[in-house]
């Protein structure tokens, strides 16, 4: 029986197994994710990873807060210090979702990706999450000069169509592109 970790040395584990699972969720998805795959590769026992993570979805869910957590302060950097319009803010963001979920499978998973958790307002906590983290970006505009003629709840429902069409591209087929560019501009328009 090995000694027990420092705090120090768990902290180290813990982030070593988010990510090596953070590449394989984002490379093999969800489904085909195993535990096995992330202890061999952690170079960690099963039992190791039990000490962490009730089950892979805990590891899973844990990782996709620690992600939207850091591309919304990234979004909030960029929007402060680069000056970009709100314009131009949603349309690098609504072609941002379609190559992330085209190319990245952590983006959009069978278990519910990262795009999911950063849009959905389908709970009371994750609608306000939305409305603040809105809040937050209409703030940093307006002290730019820049003022939205949206609510934060339109654009919080915008944003989230825009990635529930972009989640779909394969299910709606050859007409996605057409439809794709007509409900950007429109969102564009209105906000």
């Amino acid at each position: 029986m090995g000694r027990p970790y420092s705090d120090e040395e768990r902290e180290e584990l813990k982030n070593k197994v988010k990510e090596i699972a953070s590449l394989l969720f984002m490379e093999e998805g969800f489904k085909n994710c195993k535990i096995q795959e992330i202890t061999k590769k952690a170079g960690i026992s099963m039992g190791g990873f039990y000490t962490f993570y009730k089950d892979k979805e805990a590891l899973y869910e844990e990782i996709l807060r620690d992600e939207k957590n850091r591309i919304r302060q990234k979004i909030l950097t960029i929007i402060d210090e680069e000056n970009q319009t709100p314009q131009g803010f949603f349309s690098d963001l609504a072609n941002v979702f379609l190559e992330k979920t085209s190319t990245n499978k952590f983006y959009a998973s069978e278990y519910g990706g990262l795009l999911e958790s950063l849009v959905w307002n389908n709970d009371a906590s994750a609608s306000q999450d939305n409305l603040d983290f809105i809040r937050k970006l209409k703030n940093i505009w307006a002290g730019k000069g820049f003022s939205l003629s949206a609510s934060d709840e339109e654009i919080a429902s915008a944003v989230a169509a825009l990635a529930a069409l972009c989640m779909q591209k394969e299910m709606i087929g050859d007409g996605f592109s057409f439809w794709y560019e007509k409900i950007q501009k429109l969102i564009l328009e209105l906000i």
